[in-house]
C-alpha cells in the first residue's frame, strides 16, 4: 500500500483554478474552430485543384467502371461511373492537414462538467475542498 496524502485546498483557490480552466478551454475551442474552418476551405481548394489536374492533358485514365446494374438511379438519363486516373506525383497538390484538435462534443462536455463543479463549489460554505471533490475536479485543472 502506498502512503496517503493529506492535502487541504481552499475552496476559493479551486474555484479560481476551475474558472481559469474554463477560460482556457474557450480559447482552445475558438482556435480549434478557426482551424477547422480553414481546413474546410483548404479541402475545397484541394478538391478543385484535383479536378483541374484530372481534366488536364497530363493525366491518364486507366480504368472506368459503371455501376448501372448495381446502383440504378431513378433518373434514367444519367449514369454513375468510377474513373481511375494516373497523374505524375510531382503535379499532385499538397493535401491539407486538419489542425483542429478540440472537437465540439468534447468542449461542450468539459464546459458542462466544469460549470456544474463551479456551481456546487460556489454554494458551499466549507473553507476547504474535500478529497473526493478534489479528485473529481482535478482532471479539469
Amino acid at each position: 500500500m502506498g502512503n496517503k496524502m493529506a492535502v487541504k485546498i481552499k475552496t476559493s483557490v479551486v474555484i479560481d483554478a476551475l474558472e481559469k480552466a474554463l477560460t482556457l478551454r474557450e480559447k482552445k475551442f475558438t482556435i480549434s474552430e478557426k482551424a477547422d474552418k480553414e481546413y474546410e476551405k483548404a479541402k475545397d481548394q484541394y478538391q478543385a485543384d484535383l479536378l483541374k489536374l484530372v481534366k488536364s492533358q497530363k493525366s491518364e485514365i486507366t480504368d472506368v467502371t459503371t455501376y448501372g446494374r448495381w446502383h440504378s438511379s431513378r433518373n434514367e438519363k444519367t449514369q454513375e461511373m468510377s474513373v481511375t486516373v494516373k497523374v505524375p506525383t510531382s503535379l499532385m497538390p499538397k493535401e491539407p492537414e486538419n489542425k483542429a484538435d478540440y472537437p465540439k462534443y468534447k468542449y461542450e462536455n468539459e464546459v458542462e462538467e466544469i460549470n456544474n463543479a463551479l456551481r456546487l463549489l460556489k454554494m458551499t460554505d466549507q473553507e476547504y475542498v474535500n478529497a473526493s471533490t478534489m479528485k473529481s475536479v482535478s482532471q479539469y485543472l
